[in-house]
Formats: C-alpha cells, structure tokens, sequence
C-alpha cells in the first residue's frame, strides 16, 4: 500500500489564510520525510473550499521543498483555462519537479466557480476536452511547425510558435483523470491515465477498479504506461486518527458541519439547473452517515488500520488522504497526521521507492 497526502485546508478568512496555507506546507514536508508518495492538490476558486486556488503556483512553490514525493494535481480543471495557459503551466510545473510531477484533470468546480470564470457549466465535460486536446496539440508543436489555430467555447487563437517551456517528461507529462462513473474510468484507461477516484465504500471502488485494470491491460499499452498507471492511480480519503474512536467522532464533528453548508453553498439551488448532482465527487457530507461511510476513515489507529486494511482488500494500493479539511485545528489535523505516520503507516509499508521515480524513466537524463 502506498499512501499520498491531499492538501485541500479551508481558511475561516483572510486573516487566516497564510496560517492555512503554512499548515498545509508544514504537512506536505512531513509527508515526503516520511515516506509518502506523493503531494497532492486540487483546484477550487470563490466557494471557501481552498485556500490556495491555483495548485500549479503551489505546487511550483512545494517542489523544491520536497526531497521525493511527487507533485500530483488532483486534480486541475481544464474547463476554466484557455490551453494555451494550461499547456505552459503543465509544462512548467513537470521542468521545475524533474518529471516528478503527475497531472489530475476533472471537470470540477461549482457552478459558482464556473460563473467567476466567465464558462457555462452546462458544457464542462466538453470543454474539458477541448482544453486537454488543445494543449496536447500545443505541447507538440516544434518552433518550425507550421501555425496552430485552436478554438474552444471561450477561447480561441494561434499558436505561431512552441510552448515555452517545454516538459522535461517526454512527449508530454503524464496525466491522470478523476472519474466517477464507469464511461469515464473506461476512457481514462483507454489513454494510459492513471484513475483518480474517491467516495464509494469498498465493494463499490473494488468495481471500479476491476474495470479499470481490465480495460487498462486491454487497451495495448506499453510496459511503461501501464506501470505509470498501477502505480499512480489512486484512490481518495478524508482521514481523522484520534486517540480513540470516541474521540475522532467528536473532533470530525465541526468539520463535517462545515462541510455539510459549503456543499449547500455551493451545489444547492443552482446545481439541478447547471447538471451538477449534490457533489460533482459522490456523496455530500450533506448526507453524514454516507459520507461517513464513503468519503472517510475515522478513529483510532486500530480501527482506521482495519478500514484501510479492506480497501487494500479491494484491490486498492494507493490512498490518497486529506488530514486537514472543514477548518478542523491545525493542531488537531497536525496530531492525526503523526499518529497516521506513526501507528498506522508502518503496518502497510510497502515499495514506496519504486512509486516516486516513474516519470524520471520518461523524461531527459540529466
């Protein structure tokens, strides 16, 4: 079993932000001194949800904290970019990581989000195609090439010349997509992407990844790609490891309420009209006991080793988990993460070391 850290803090305001920001900075060092494979960070605009918006920055602001873990985007939204940024921020993010760096995309956003941007929510899906075929187009393109024109719902212009600068992973970074739903696991497998999912009890994500690795291991691709594949597709978790059982459902129990009115800020009303469900990632923690029972693993060390220990069961070999959310004390969060690391962690030990250097197979020798 692998394990990752996802950075997505809530900030109570302004005042409050560069503690966050610190707080989550101060947890993706122990991270990587630890062990874990890789950093992981999200991107979420306006809704209170995170603290940071554009992972890219923090993500370029992380890497040369980081001694080996990886830079992982989980996930970026290409629908609220012009690819010609997106092209150039993937690029300069998988220079400045060496190639240690794995690119997340999803639709994302609220419909909030999408408004703030200028987008139409409605046609997210296509739009993030659009912006992900564009770029990859753009990252392709030599400084002799003839020109590029690209045009998306929002955007549109000509590439004269070569995205500067250019990967440091060849022909391009590598990417991973979210996914929820089971035509979009099967496309992600198709293109070689390793699988970002969450919030679904084991049996459920046990699906899931069956599907996933049998189109994967039938779609013809190279020995690398697949390894890239297995080795970074993973799945995500909100963690809280208290002293005792009683304990973590006490400490969860503010957050889970703030989690529970940023979802109806965010998603409520607007959300039928716009062609969002409840939350464009499953289960709200509008519904406690489901998110309970799917977005989370909550308590002491015994019991969230024996819940890990099911998802492992399940075929699941790579966690991603969030250890500060909800405006839950930094203090707190910062506890549950040494008691993870210390009493939990070293039960699943596994090859960490052949998870961090994948992209370094793909990319320029020094």
């Amino acid at each position: 079993m692998r394990f990752s850290i996802y950075l997505n803090a809530q900030s109570p305001g302004p005042a409050h932000d560069l503690d966050v920001i610190d707080a989550i900075t101060a947890q993706a060092v122990l991270a990587d001194r630890s062990g874990f494979a890789g950093v992981c960070l999200t991107e979420h605009h306006f809704t209170g949800y995170n603290t940071y918006g554009n992972p890219f920055t923090f993500g370029a602001y992380l890497a040369p904290q980081l001694q080996s873990a990886h830079v992982v985007l989980s996930v970026a939204v290409p629908a609220l970019w012009n690819p010609m940024n997106f092209a150039e921020a993937v690029n300069t993010l998988d220079l400045l990581t060496r190639g240690r760096c794995v690119i997340g995309v999803g639709t994302g956003g609220s419909p909030q989000e999408y408004k703030g941007l200028g987008r139409d929510p409605v046609q997210r899906n296509a739009l993030m195609e659009e912006v992900i075929d564009i770029a990859l187009a753009a990252m392709a393109k030599e400084d002799d090439d003839p020109e590029l024109p690209y045009s998306t719902s929002h955007s549109a212009g000509v590439l004269t010349r070569r995205i500067m600068p250019g990967s440091y992973t060849r022909p391009h970074p590598r990417f991973g997509r979210a996914s929820l739903s089971d035509e979009g696991i099967v496309s992600t497998a198709r293109r070689g992407w390793a699988l970002m999912t969450a919030r679904e009890a084991a049996q459920e994500t046990a699906r899931k990844l069956a599907l996933y690795h049998a189109t994967l291991d039938a779609a013809g691709h190279d020995g690398a790609t697949l390894a890239f594949c297995r080795e970074w597709s993973m799945v995500q978790k909100m963690i809280y490891v208290a002293e005792s059982d009683e304990q973590a459902m006490a400490d969860v129990d503010e957050p889970l309420n703030y989690l529970a009115a940023q979802s109806s800020k965010s998603f409520g009303g607007s959300a039928e009209g716009a062609g969002f469900k409840n939350s464009i990632v499953g289960v709200s923690a509008v519904d406690r006991e489901g998110f309970l029972n799917k977005a989370m693993i909550v308590g002491g060390p015994e019991t969230v080793a024996k819940s890990i220990a099911e998802y492992q069961a399940a075929g699941v070999d790579h966690l991603t988990l969030v250890f500060i959310y909800g405006q839950l004390n930094p203090a707190l969060a910062a506890a549950s993460l040494r008691r993870f690391i210390d009493s939990v962690m070293p039960r699943f030990s596994g090859p960490v070391a052949a998870a961090r250097g994948v992209a370094a197979s793909h990319a320029f020798s020094d």
